[in-house]
């Protein structure tokens, strides 16, 4: 069987993208990063529209989520805010708060010094563990080690709203486990439909899992691109060859959970294109479409680009030409100077297509 393949930070970092923050562009460089985190309570999940957020190494909790944490009261007046636990009383501040997307954010070392709790950030999952009681802390530690097996970047799957292939619609990781005794890793998820299930890791038909921020990395990176479609690459292509298109979205797909990309035609027709995520889809992507005008990067003339935009050759083609028109050979001698498609062999001298036949 497949093992589960999970497209995060490695993908990302290919396509020129990290793990995505609500910082902003780069243009505030001196700007503090701002990225979201997940956080788990006596070993469960927070499920919030309002996440826990990292700025410069140290870890924010929204204050609207204080009453989900054991042992915390908030009071607001009319000129400040105070958060009391089982130690003491701390009104915020700049120096122990944030203002994220218009709420207060608590920094967790303050929550430690006000109660009962204790906590551990985990780096590879970006992800704030907080426990009140000893079960929680068992839970949790429990979850921590489950993450430390989990293989590449698989931990940042944990605590997150992710996309499966083969399980349409979105599923929440709200635990992982690792059994020592047979070397597995379990995650438990919970769907948009509220039916909790488990997935094993080790041994799953699932070709990918991506995460919410995969979808916001391919849209920052992609959308509004405009983009020349690769017939010899587009399986039952609606496009024709070299067609410019634009890049409009990117979905998991209501059907089977896949990856899609939705292309939109000049003539406004939407269309939504698979990707193959069993192999790097930024990769895939780019091979059914260019991201830079061809015409430019292969000067043709008239009569050259009118034969590549009907997929035909013509002799006196470049080999580039060529490969535009009927995409890679099936193989070819250049000791001869040939190259095959099926049963049609393309003979070139100089880099210009002089002949060709069929056997």
């Amino acid at each position: 069987m497949k093992k589960l393949v999970l497209l995060l930070t490695t993908l990302l970092l290919m396509i020129g993208l990290g793990y995505p923050g609500g910082a902003g562009n780069a243009a505030a460089a001196a700007a503090p990063k701002y990225t979201e985190i997940s956080t788990f309570v006596d070993g469960t999940l927070m499920i919030s529209a309002s996440k826990s957020v990292l700025v410069n190494g140290s870890a924010y909790v929204p204050v609207k989520l204080l009453n989900q944490i054991p042992g915390f009261t908030v009071a607001t007046a009319a000129s400040a805010v105070t958060i009391t636990g089982s130690k003491g009383s701390a009104k915020l501040n700049k120096d122990n708060s944030i203002l994220y997307k218009n709420s207060n954010y608590v920094a967790f070392k303050t929550l430690l010094k006000l109660g009962a709790i204790d906590g551990k950030y985990a780096t590879s999952s970006y992800t704030l563990f907080i426990w009140s009681t000893e079960d929680g802390k068992i839970k949790s530690n429990s979850m921590l080690y489950a993450i430390s097996k989990l293989p590449g970047t698989m931990g940042q799957a944990v605590g997150k709203k992710v996309y499966l292939y083969a399980h349409p619609g979105s599923h929440w990781v709200t635990d992982v486990q690792y059994a020592d005794d047979t070397n597995t890793s379990t995650f438990t998820l919970l769907s948009e439909a509220g039916i909790t299930w488990t997935l094993d890791l080790d041994d799953s038909e699932t070709d990918t899992l991506y995460t919410e921020e995969n979808l916001f990395a391919f849209k920052e990176n992609f959308n509004g691109d405009p983009a020349w479609a690769v017939n010899a690459k587009i399986p039952d292509s609606p496009f024709k060859n070299m067609e410019k298109v634009t890049v409009k979205d990117f979905r998991s797909s209501p059907g089977d959970g896949g990856l899609e990309v939705l292309i939109r035609r000049a003539n406004g027709q939407e269309i939504y294109i698979s990707l193959d995520t069993t192999v790097n889809p930024v990769d895939y992507l780019k091979e059914l479409f260019y991201f830079k005008n061809p015409r430019t990067a292969y000067p043709s003339s008239d009569a050259v680009w009118a034969a590549i935009r009907d997929e035909r050759i013509i002799t006196d083609m470049t080999f580039e030409q060529v490969y535009l028109s009927w995409g890679e050979p099936d193989s070819y001698n250049e000791d001869l100077g040939y190259i095959v498609y099926g049963h049609q062999y393309l003979y070139f001298i100089n880099n210009k297509l002089k002949y060709y036949y069929e056997l």
